[in-house]
């Protein structure tokens, strides 16, 4: 039997190696809810599937890197019910733990025997991130009876606070590449008003918005719509 001391070595062992992957520049978003779901699988004790669903501000659940099929049709009955522990989580508590779903019938009376006839039995969540527009939640499932103990629950709060911190991490990676992306878009652009109206930077800027405030779109897709569009050839 896993002893504590082992359990804890495969934590610091699976967190390491996940920081180790996060430190890459080319992490995205995806890698880091990958690393999450399978490090939580095999570091917590009792776990047998897990994923990451994110709440957002409409109440529509979407799972991330799922371990299985299972997890995600949790999910799925969780958004369409919306209720479960993964929203209890979410919305009510930063952490649910929950023995025995054949139990819960009162707390959850559509999720809990839809959930037992896809499986699931035992189920930890831990609320991830809650930001203005979305929250985020690791879950962890067994098909058995109080398969989480304690050991699982100071192990998963661990592992969920160091996969907060990664996930947030990610996030402002990827804004920030999308915030070049679009000033460099934005910056062609300019450069194509400049060159065939005869303009200068801040004349060239003034045009996107303005198109961008007569056609209701935002300036940066005005930007990409012009950068795409085919440049006419130069009368000889």
């Amino acid at each position: 039997m896993e002893t504590r001391r082992e359990s804890s070595a495969q934590l610091v062992k699976a967190l390491s190696a996940a920081a180790h992957e996060l430190s890459a520049p080319s992490s995205s978003q995806d890698q880091v809810l990958a690393l999450i779901v399978s490090g939580a699988v095999h570091t917590v004790p009792g776990a047998e599937h897990a994923g990451v669903s994110l709440l957002a501000a409409n109440g529509v659940i979407t799972s991330q890197a799922p371990s299985s099929d299972l997890v995600r049709r949790l999910d799925e009955l969780q958004s369409t019910y919306r209720e479960g522990p993964c929203i209890a989580a979410l919305r009510e508590q930063h952490t649910v733990l929950v023995d025995n779903l054949a139990i819960e019938a009162q707390r959850w009376p559509n999720f809990a025997p839809a959930g037992m006839a896809c499986g699931a039995v035992s189920m930890l969540c831990f609320q991830l991130f809650a930001s203005d527009d979305s929250l985020g939640a690791l879950a962890l499932y067994s098909s058995r009876v109080g398969a989480f103990d304690d050991e699982s629950l100071t192990l998963g709060e661990l592992f969920a606070s160091h996969a907060a911190l990664a996930l947030g991490r990610a996030q402002q990676m990827e804004q920030l590449h999308q915030a070049l992306a679009t000033r460099d878009v934005i910056g062609q652009a300019k450069g194509i008003l400049m060159e065939r109206f005869s303009i200068d930077a801040i004349a060239a800027f003034a045009m996107l918005v303005h198109s961008s405030q007569d056609t209701n779109m935002r300036v940066a897709d005005v930007a990409r719509w012009l950068a795409a569009e085919p440049r006419p050839h130069a009368d000889r």
